[in-house]
């Protein structure tokens, strides 16, 4: 379902339900017109349902990885998810690239067939930014469990929000073309259904057959990379896909060295 017209349809709560519904997926969705934060009001709100989403037309103080911020123009895709899980936050080490691939998956459905994933959690077409993912985690209200929030940010139509972010981006509208776009509250859908079935997986299991896969997402395979932690000296080499735990692999004249958080940049001669 596309528009053609200039303004999209307004993030509609029911067709999202009704469409999860419809592929056997239970969501308690709310849409929010401005909120501060998606990931801030599911993550600090107490909410019985074992899934929640929140949508939003716009975020006033939408944050991404290491506390920068992320721009959110008004009619953007913007949503996070809430789940409720009776499991340790260890078992969900590495989520992140599940939930990157997935968005991968999700986007070339519907035409952007260059998606790829900068580890740990950006979305990009041609070295550019196209979506980011923010995921947090606490314990649960009976502290024998896990409240794990999935937040996702994709660029729909920048407008002049692109002045201020501070690296190359894209998004669909530039991608898709105007007649080209897609519904956002049916992407919101399709997105949801497909991280249901990963959360509520074996996500151990399901990394280690990522990892043998990686290469269909991987936006560094093959290319000189920088990766630093906080107070080290970077490591340079060559990005080398991820290991079965989802750490970064960097191939360096001394070997192979394993990052499992870590800043990583391209390095340009």
């Amino acid at each position: 379902m596309t528009r053609s017209d200039n303004m999209p349809s307004p993030l509609n709560a029911s067709e999202i339900v009704a469409k999860c519904q419809a592929a056997g997926v239970d969501i308690d969705v709310q849409v929010m017109e401005t909120i501060d934060s998606t990931n801030t009001w599911l993550l600090e709100g107490e909410f019985p349902s074992p899934v929640t989403l929140c949508a939003a037309e716009h975020q006033t103080v939408g944050r991404g990885r290491r506390g920068k911020t992320w721009h959110s123009p008004n009619s953007g895709v913007t949503f996070s998810m809430r789940f409720n899980r009776n499991e340790s936050v260890a078992q969900f080490n590495g989520l992140s690239l599940l939930v990157g691939a997935v968005l991968c998956d999700s986007l070339r459905a519907v035409g952007i067939s260059d998606a790829m994933v900068k580890w740990p959690n950006d979305v990009l077409v041609n070295s550019a930014k196209l979506a980011g993912i923010l995921i947090e985690s606490r314990a649960a209200a009976s502290e024998t469990g896990t409240c794990i929030v999935i937040g996702i940010g994709i660029n729909y139509k920048r407008g002049d929000e692109a002045q201020f972010i501070d690296q190359a981006s894209t998004d669909l509208y530039t991608l898709c073309g105007e007649n080209g776009l897609p519904d956002r509250s049916s992407l919101i859908a399709e997105i949801a259904t497909l991280l249901m079935y990963v959360v509520t997986a074996d996500v151990p299991a399901a990394l280690s057959n990522l990892a043998t896969r990686w290469n269909r997402y991987d936006a560094l395979s093959g290319v000189e990379v920088s990766a630093t932690v906080a107070g080290s000296e970077s490591v340079v080499g060559r990005a080398d896909g991820i290991d079965a735990d989802g750490g970064f692999r960097i191939k360096t004249s001394g070997g192979i060295r394993v990052f499992n958080s870590a800043d990583v940049s391209v390095r340009h001669r």
